[in-house]
């Protein structure tokens, strides 16, 4: 299992990183090992129909082969598998407790669309090529972005500078943003979440490639990868909030991305409108049960924007420039992120927020009056279902809600509310027309804060609502200074970071220092002593490299350093390690190998260093290196003894002539051998 960096833990830590909450984190709870019962899963489930129905409807969407609809969470286990039950109910309840986070710059609300585009594509891409299960990639497309909303969440005002910055340029440029201003990047904090929430390997790989490279890459191999079925759906999510105001660069991208959609599912332009229709008509239909933006899009009318969005590339002379964000020249060029939204000029401070929520329009109309004569910014609900979704979406400082309401009544919304994030820290005040104790003590058991008799004298109202309001402000400072200090724990983390890496880095060459190197043989060492597992150290040292600081000077000697160090890093076997020790020594560290391993890498070294000439005014030639290696299992007793025997290889190659490998306790080379090295250095 790939480990959790630490940059991950500092983002876990801040408690803001989207999460299943309610229902969802009692799944997660329930399903961290082994021993549950799919009995107890469906028991949770059913605790909230929303996500009963949701998962209902997926289930019978996944089958068309025609068989009776299910109506029960323990069928749609049955058809599902209870995996994929328990996947999609932590995927819903996301959803549901989703909301606007204080990244401005970052468009919520599109991000969900498009990821639901992208999970209604994936899913009948799956089903058309018969690859993958439909609901599986359904999750996997629902998912796949959540490492940007994370940072989002977490480093909202950073982030957004991030994505201002970035805004229309290469997914590489964004990734190496990211990775510059938090040490870690979206694809990573999407792989740590997934595994967080026990996502089976498969979905992870996929959703990590997808955010390493969108753009699908044409091949004549038939379609194998979860991860490519997530770049073809991404590209009708995309293709589906397509609008007059997306850049034409953006639009044409969309639109090559499904010319090869089309070849891939052997469709002819009708074919793949038709194809295309069907799911965005199921993106409408998924819209409304999961409450997210979605609208009637007609594929002929996108591809009348694509047609018009080539028009105006050509008239602007600007062909589409090759990827560059894999280094394999693939056809996208732009990631499919929400585009950058620049925040709007700000207005001051904002009035406390209230949302009143009544059934009867008499007395919601009486009551609002009354609260915007106090000058508070009222929202009205008519209803417990509107109210709910309007205190998800606004997150008031207060609310007012009445008890009576034929839908879901105040006592049901409260218990609702304070199920989730956002209700927890809101201050709420019931209506009631009763004064039994019983209810009172029902109310605040609910998680009411307080409560007013029907009809309210509006002196009694407005002494309760200043006194809800003072606690509201108490709660929004505390808010405000518990993210402040993360924020200052994370910005010292990350410089803590920096130092620490600086501390192991050498300046010049940018490659780990001798404090790094002889920490990391340490660990291999004990590693060794532990399972008995090889490995082998290779000392190098860069042939009359004195010469070229008193000839030259010491500017061309950095030269020769820095061409060195990166020659040296290309002939590398990826588990490989090189240091620079000081002045002209390296030291490369090879895991999981025995001398004769070794002897091979040091030989590529020599020859690519050989091989590479280094261009520096005056001084336009190649250098060479002689090598020593030295293994574990050559009989040596300690860590010192191992450093010592590769470095008196090099002393050996040295007094050989030269630009040659030599390996401890070999037996010494001929005269000839010896000969050839005094020639070639």
């Amino acid at each position: 299992m790939t480990p959790i960096p630490t940059e991950f833990e500092e983002l876990k830590n801040s408690g803001e990183l989207p999460s299943p909450t309610g229902v969802g984190m009692k799944i997660l709870e329930l399903t961290r090992t082994d021993d549950y019962s799919a009995e107890d899963m469906g028991d949770a489930i059913m605790s909230d129909p929303s996500l009963t129905g949701r998962i209902l409807r997926l289930a019978n969407t996944a089958d068309k082969a025609g068989h009776e609809a299910v109506t029960t969470v323990s069928g749609a286990t049955m058809r599902l598998g209870g995996s994929v039950v328990r996947d999609l109910a932590l995927a819903f309840s996301l959803i549901s407790e989703r909301e606007a986070g204080a990244c401005r710059p970052f468009d919520y609300e599109r991000y969900w669309s498009l990821s639901l585009g992208r999970a209604v594509a994936a899913q009948e891409l799956s089903r058309h090529l018969k690859v993958f299960r439909p609901e599986e990639a359904y999750i996997c497309g629902l998912l796949g972005e959540v490492g940007m909303l994370a940072l989002a969440s977490v480093h909202a005002e950073r982030y957004g500078k991030i994505l201002i910055a970035t805004q229309g340029q290469t997914l590489r440029a964004l990734r190496q943003a990211e990775q510059e201003e938090f040490e870690i990047d979206h694809a990573t904090v999407s792989r740590c979440m997934l595994s967080e929430w026990g996502l089976p390997d498969l979905f992870i790989e996929a959703v990590v490639e997808f955010n390493s490279q969108r753009a699908f890459v044409p091949s004549e191999e038939p379609i194998t990868r979860l991860s490519d079925i997530l770049r073809l759906s991404d590209a009708i999510g995309s293709a589906i909030l397509l609008g007059e105001t997306t850049p034409p660069r953006r639009i044409t991208e969309v639109g090559d991305q499904l010319e090869i959609l089309r070849d891939v599912l052997g469709f002819d332009d009708s074919g793949l409108q038709n194809f295309c229709d069907g799911v965005s008509k199921e993106w409408q239909q998924w819209g409304e049960s999961l409450d997210i933006e979605t609208s009637e899009v007609r594929f002929s009318q996108v591809f009348a924007v694509i047609a018009r969005g080539r028009e105006m590339l050509q008239a602007e002379n600007v062909a589409p420039a090759a990827s560059d964000n894999t280094g394999t020249g693939s056809a996208s060029v732009t990631t499919s992120m929400p585009p950058a939204k620049v925040p709007a000029p700000s207005q001051g401070e904002e009035r406390m927020r209230i949302l009143a929520v009544d059934d009867d329009p008499v007395s919601l109309r009486l009551l609002v009056k009354h609260l915007r004569a106090e000058r508070f910014e009222v929202t009205m609900a008519r209803g417990g279902k509107e109210a709910l979704k309007k205190a998800l979406q606004e997150k008031p400082a207060l609310m007012i809600v009445d008890h009576e309401m034929p839908d879901l009544n105040g006592l049901e919304v409260v218990r609702a509310l304070r199920r989730s994030s956002v209700g927890n820290s809101m201050y709420i005040l019931l209506l009631t027309g009763s004064h039994t104790n019983e209810l009172l003590v029902e109310a605040f058991d609910a998680g009411a804060d307080d409560f007013v008799t029907k009809p309210f004298l509006p002196s009694g109202l407005s002494a309760r609502i200043k006194a809800g309001v003072r606690i509201a402000k108490l709660q929004a400072k505390v808010e405000r200074d518990r993210k402040t200090i993360l924020e200052q724990l994370a910005d010292k983390n990350a410089l803590n970071r920096k130092l620490r890496t600086a501390s192991l880095t050498d300046p010049l060459t940018g490659l780990p220092n001798r404090r790094h190197a002889m920490n990391r043989v340490e660990v291999e060492w004990k590693a060794t002593e532990r399972n008995g597992l090889p490995f082998c150290v290779i000392m190098l040292d860069i042939d009359k490299f004195k010469l070229v600081n008193d000839n030259f000077g010491h500017d061309v000697g950095d030269e020769v350093l820095q061409a060195t160090s990166l020659a040296v890093k290309s002939a590398l076997r990826g588990e490989d390690e090189v240091c620079r020790l000081g002045g002209e020594e390296f030291l490369v560290i090879c895991r999981g190998a025995f001398e004769k391993d070794g002897a091979i890498v040091a030989e590529r070294i020599r020859k690519a260093v050989e091989s590479n000439i280094v261009n520096s005014p005056g001084f336009e030639r190649a250098v060479t290196v002689s090598l020593g290696v030295a293994g574990t299992h050559s009989g040596v007793s300690s860590l010192m003894a191992l450093l010592k025997a590769s470095d008196e290889a090099v002393y050996q190659a040295k007094n050989d002539g030269r630009n040659c490998v030599r390996v401890a306790g070999a037996p010494h080379p001929s005269p000839e051998e010896q000969d050839k090295c005094r020639r070639s250095a």
